[in-house]
């Protein structure tokens, strides 16, 4: 049986910039170790691996290195796939079954609203090598056991970040979210986000990691709407609304490219 494999720039309406994500189609599911071995093969840092349940889709994210319990740009591509493919019509919501529960999307114009759980951060001292590791100084910190959160003082300190990754990964959380207020009207914060013990040195736009700014940022501002931007190399827009236990994320994508699978 035919797998289609499309790759996706995620949270952007620009090819070439977002965050580029593998999506395959699979008519069942694939054995274990192809999955591992395509996803090392796309070299991204995720591929989405989907196929069709008896209520919804499940939706596995796998690093060249490893699975992941959270994606949320390869979530995003995934559903574009799904509604740009005509596999599911566009008015339907699209519903993943993930090692973090049950997703959804739903299609607002040319933008997409994911549904996805907060991962707030609980207040801790800032991990011992972190700040070396990163080279400047850390503001505050938090930790949501998924990921270190951390915020600087500045837009000029966080662009101007060139981390010791070898040293970012060995600390013991899949990556590091270091944020700081938006120098720019456009925004209300900024964020990059660092990954490399699961082969992500740095990873794009991260909806993921949305899921633990958005409660930070509420607890700060007293907020819950926020337009947020990721200044990677690529960058890209992510707009978020904090409700309780929920995260929405919405984003735009991007087809790139559709082939199919020959092994």
């Amino acid at each position: 049986m035919e797998r289609a494999l499309f790759t996706v720039d995620a949270f952007t309406s620009t090819p070439f910039s977002g965050n580029p994500a593998a999506v395959c189609l699979l008519p069942e599911p694939a054995p274990e170790q192809w999955m591992r071995l395509l996803a090392r093969e796309m070299n991204l840092s995720e591929t989405a691996f989907v196929h069709v349940l008896e209520e919804g889709y499940s939706l596995r994210w796998l690093t060249p290195l490893s699975e992941v319990k959270l994606c949320g740009h390869a979530t995003l591509a995934t559903a574009h796939v799904l509604w740009e493919t005509g596999v599911l019509d566009s008015g339907s919501p699209a519903r993943f079954h993930t090692l973090s529960g049950l997703l959804s999307c739903r299609r607002e114009g040319d933008w997409i609203e994911m549904d996805f759980p907060a991962k707030v951060c609980t207040p801790c001292a800032v991990p011992e090598g972190l700040e070396s590791a990163l080279g400047c100084m850390v503001l505050e910190s938090g930790s949501n056991g998924m990921d270190y959160l951390v915020e600087v003082e500045n837009e000029e300190v966080l662009r101007g970040l060139s981390p010791d990754f070898a040293a970012l990964a060995r600390l013991p959380v899949r990556g590091v979210i270091v944020t700081c207020r938006s120098a720019s009207p456009g925004w209300d914060f900024v964020s990059r986000f660092f990954a490399p013990a699961v082969g992500v040195s740095e990873d794009p736009v991260t909806g993921s990691a949305h899921c633990a700014l958005g409660p930070y940022w509420e607890a700060k501002t007293g907020r819950s709407e926020f337009r947020a931007f990721q200044v990677s190399a690529r960058g890209g827009e992510v707009r978020l609304s904090v409700r309780g236990g929920r995260v929405l994320l919405r984003g735009q994508a991007v087809m790139m490219s559709r082939i199919s699978l020959l092994h």
